[in-house]
């Protein structure tokens, strides 16, 4: 099957949607391997205070870089284009709550 055919998925949103929900699945299954013993929202105290929260959030961004080169493979520019503006927002987020 030609992937490039199915043009209708090489959208920017298509590759925001994704850039944006693969970190924070990313997030979660990290979580749930390694600290499913705690409660979540104590998880997420314990890495604020601790101050790693966003840069476990960044490390959580980086299987982006492997989607973008997916869709730099398949042809799927306008899809790629979207997963380097989540990929950006993520590190505006990053960027303007390490100013806060």
């Amino acid at each position: 099957m030609d992937l490039r055919k199915h043009n209708r998925l090489d959208q920017i949103l298509t590759g925001l949607l994704i850039g944006i929900i693969l970190p924070v699945i990313i997030f979660l299954i990290t979580y749930q391997v390694k600290y499913s013993d705690l409660e979540f929202t104590v998880y997420l105290r314990k890495i604020w205070q601790m101050k790693i929260f966003l840069k476990i959030l960044s490390l959580c961004v980086f299987p982006n870089l492997g989607v973008f080169l997916l869709f730099l493979w398949i042809k799927f520019e306008r899809a790629a284009r979207g997963v380097v503006m989540a990929t950006f927002i993520y590190a505006f987020l990053v960027l303007i709550a390490k100013l806060i």
